[in-house]
């Protein structure tokens, strides 16, 4: 059950505390709204607030009291950012500080792991938990949050038999026996073990649909971007078949295009997918030039006229894969001495135009690519940019949930950097691989970006995304990057851990930057809020705060409103 205190704000009634009771009437937790940190507040009026506290999560505690018991000792144990959403489902209004432009109307969803533990099992990795899905609406000047669980096949059957049920990123259903185990592998390669939790990115389709992404084909979720409900599966209705895709879709108005590692004959089908069908149709196909299999292909980039196809030495694991614990790389394995590669397929006829032998390196988020053309308009080379981990792997494994939430003081966060490939037109066996401005303009760190959308495929001058503020053991700065410039602006609060920072353009806007970046802030106290920053001068313009902290997230989309 759910009841509600309320605190007037100007000329209208707002949510105080929501306290959540269990079946015997405990009070299990209360959220305020009340932060003594604001010095301005806009009047919200007319607009009735909602608070929905329905089903709650098998446990409050991110662990169980032993575990936390011993954990206790390490500072960030307890950092919000870090632990399980507190209920399964809430939303209202939230009170603002400063002032949110009026033509910003439209939800901000964003998507993410929020739920680490079922029962009494902790998982292990950053990438295991279940999705929460967060929104922000947007309309004259005021803002509705809300949040709710997906609902996979893997998050509901987890919560029915209080186990794992499902193969996460580094999670395996425990068997009670030999055969068991054995069935589970036939289940792993039929797919039906494999986890639909769409836990990573939110895309909006041409035709309106918004759906939840993950690396499995079965976790594509269609939901409602108004209430967050989940609507059912993204069936797939091609006979393309494979268990995995891209992360990480190029979707647009008019396409939908992604890329499908072939485990089996190591490569990658490019593919398209038109406005208002499910359907995939095959654009064309690249053949690994070096290992045993298929490099990770988390994002990618696209141009206006060609698909960037990136094939690392961070390459699929088989191996890996049926180990029923994880490995330091989990599915996957570095293969330096297959080297790297980056190939060039042309969107209309499907055929490589170019594919060379880059530095090796590691990246996990491209930034953007665009076409470099000669005073007669040719082009000669393909730039393309992306967050790279200094060709080092071992980022995979700092993202282990025990290493963020013991967090001493140490500078532990690997090196990062705006990593820009060079893919000459002209034939050349070999591309470049460069650094695009100095990592200390952005404090070494960098990953989970953002651009202006109408420039994608374009020759840009700036991204969004997260850096660092050492010492620290994850992103923890949000920064504008000024490509033509060779600087970058950062917004740093002691104690916060933003999530990716998301560009919003003005309507009518003729400057790149003239927009909003909006991002949500998990706060170290417990507490959290939405942050909005003007896309120029990066400066603070508006906060809301939640009513509790929300735990970090991943990735979002924009949804205008209709």
């Amino acid at each position: 059950m759910a009841s509600m205190k309320y605190l007037a704000i100007g000329n209208s009634i707002c949510p105080a505390t929501v306290e959540v009771s269990d079946k015997s009437g405990c009070v299990l937790d209360g959220f305020s709204f009340r932060s003594s940190n604001f010095t301005r507040k806009r009047n919200v009026r007319d607009l009735r607030v909602m608070s929905v506290a329905t089903h709650q999560l098998p446990e409050i505690d991110v662990a169980p009291p032993s575990s936390r018991e011993k954990q206790s000792d390490h500072g960030n144990w307890n950092h919000v950012a870090w632990t399980s959403v507190r209920q399964e489902r809430w939303e209202g209004e939230l009170a603002v500080e400063g002032e949110i432009p009026l033509w910003l109307s439209g939800t901000y969803l964003r998507n993410g792991p929020g739920l680490w533990h079922i029962g009494d099992y902790n998982f292990r990795h950053l990438f295991d938990g279940y999705a929460t899905l967060v929104k922000l609406y947007f309309e004259n000047g005021r803002v509705i949050a809300g949040h709710r669980q997906i609902e996979s096949e893997a998050y509901k059957a987890a919560k029915k038999n209080k186990k794992l049920c499902y193969r996460e990123f580094s999670e395996v259903p425990k068997t009670d026996n030999f055969l068991s185990y054995v069935g589970e592998l036939a289940n792993l390669f039929s797919g039906a073990s494999l986890t639909d939790n769409a836990n990573t990115g939110v895309v909006k389709l041409g035709d309106g649909r918004v759906v939840c992404l993950t690396e499995t084909q079965k976790g594509s979720i269609v939901i409602d971007p108004d209430t967050l409900d989940t609507l059912g599966k993204f069936e797939y209705s091609d006979t393309l078949g494979g268990l995995i895709h891209s992360a990480h879709p190029i979707v647009t108005d008019t396409e939908f295009l992604t890329l499908l590692p072939d485990l089996v004959i190591p490569g990658y089908l490019v593919v398209r997918m038109e406005p208002g069908t499910n359907e995939r149709k095959v654009i064309g196909r690249v053949d690994c030039r070096g290992g045993p299999a298929a490099g990770w292909v988390h994002s990618f980039p696209v141009t206006e006229h060609y698909v960037i196809v990136p094939e690392m030495p961070l390459r699929y694991c088989a191996q890996n894969l049926l180990k029923a614990e994880p490995t330091p790389l989990y599915k996957f394995e570095w293969h330096p001495d297959s080297k790297a590669f980056m190939h060039v397929v042309c969107k209309a006829s499907g055929k490589i135009v170019a594919s060379v032998e880059v530095p090796l390196y590691v990246t996990f988020h491209f930034i953007n690519a665009y076409e470099e053309e000669d005073e007669d308009g040719r082009v000669t080379a393909i730039i393309a940019d992306c967050c790279e981990h200094n060709a080092d792997a071992a980022i995979l494994e700092k993202l282990r949930l025990q290493n963020l939430r013991s967090f001493n003081g140490e500078d532990v966060l690997p090196d990062a950097r705006v990593g820009r490939f060079i893919i000459p037109f002209d034939g050349s066996s070999n591309g470049k691989l460069e650094t695009a401005l100095d990592p200390n303009e952005h404090g070494r760190g960098m990953d989970m970006c953002s651009i202006n959308p109408k420039y994608l495929g374009k020759k840009y001058r700036y991204a969004y995304a997260c850096g660092a503020h050492r010492p620290c053991n994850f992103p923890n700065t949000l920064t504008k990057l000024d490509l033509f410039g060779k600087k970058a602006k950062n917004w740093y609060e002691e104690g916060a851990v933003p999530s990716e920072p998301y560009f919003v353009p003005r309507p009518g806007a003729t400057e790149e930057d003239d927009g909003v970046v909006i991002s949500m802030i998990s706060q170290k106290n417990g507490e959290g809020y939405a942050l909005l920053l003007d896309g120029s001068s990066f400066k603070e313009i508006a906060r809301a705060k939640f009513p509790y902290g929300l735990p970090y997230g991943l990735h979002g989309c924009w949804v205008p409103k209709k």
